[in-house]
C-alpha cells in the first residue's frame, strides 16, 4: 500500500537532518565527562543500540523511515517495550555530551535532533500503520522512546 505522504524528499530529508545534527553535536565539543552518570547513560545508549541492531539484523535494518517491501514487524528484544530503540539509543549517547560541554549552539543542535527524530518517528509510524495491519495493536502495548514514560 502506498501513501500520498510517502515521498523520498521526506524520507531522505529527515535522515539528512538527523545525521547533520549528530555531526554538529559530535564536532562541537567534548564527547564525555568524568562523571559516572554520564558514562552510564552512554553505555546504556550503546547497549540499547547494539541490542536493537542485533534484534533487527543488519539485512533488515533500514536507515530511512520507509518500511522495506519484505519487512516484518519486529516485536521482540528492545522492540517489545520501545518502538524506536535506535532513536532512544542516539539520545542516550548524545545527551551526556551536552552536560560535558553545554555550549548554546550544541543545545540548539540537540533540540533540532530531538525535533527531527520526533517528526521522523511519527512519519515512520504513519507508514508502518499502512504496511502492517496489527501495528496499531503494537502501539497500544509499547512506548515510543522511553518505557513507561513516552
Amino acid at each position: 500500500m502506498t501513501s500520498k505522504l510517502k515521498h523520498p524528499i521526506w524520507s531522505y530529508g529527515l535522515v539528512l537532518l538527523q545525521f547533520g545534527s549528530i555531526a554538529m553535536i559530535l564536532t562541537s565539543g567534548a564527547w564525555w565527562t568524568n562523571h559516572w552518570l554520564s558514562w552510564s547513560a552512554q553505555v546504556i545508549g550503546l547497549l540499547l543500540g547494539l541490542w536493537a541492531v542485533h534484534t533487527m539484523h543488519w539485512g533488515r535494518f533500514n536507515i530511512i523511515p520507509d518500511p522495506k517491501e519484505d519487512s516484518q514487524l519486529v516485536e521482540i528484544g528492545p522492540y517489545r517495550w520501545i518502538r524506536h530503540p535506535m532513536y532512544a539509543s542516539i539520545l542516550w549517547l548524545l545527551f551526556p555530551m551536552l552536560i560535558a560541554d553545554g555550549d548554546l549552539w550544541r543545545w540548539m543542535w540537540f533540540l533540532g535532533l530531538v525535533l527531527t527524530l520526533l517528526v521522523k518517528l511519527h512519519y515512520e509510524e504513519f507508514l508502518l500503520k499502512q504496511r502492517f495491519s496489527d501495528y496499531a495493536r503494537y502501539q497500544q502495548r509499547s512506548y515510543k522512546l522511553l518505557p513507561w514514560i513516552y
